[in-house]
């Protein structure tokens, strides 16, 4: 049985892994001490959130 490849799903897949990355990387800010840090994660987040915005523009999709 042969299955058929489908370069949408692993962009869909990638998305998805991203949207959780954000979540986690909110919750270390939560727990996070200093202000240096906070701003950190969140330039990370934002990086995280073109990221997931560049893929599903390819994709398409509409942004959450």
């Amino acid at each position: 049985m042969s299955t058929i490849y489908n370069p949408e799903s692993e962009t869909i897949a990638r998305v998805e892994a991203l949207e959780l990355e954000v979540r986690e990387v909110r919750r270390k800010i939560e727990h996070a001490h200093s202000e240096a840090d906070k701003k950190v994660l969140n330039k990370q987040i934002t990086e995280l959130k073109d990221e997931i915005q560049f893929l599903t523009k390819k994709l398409d999709r509409p942004v959450k």
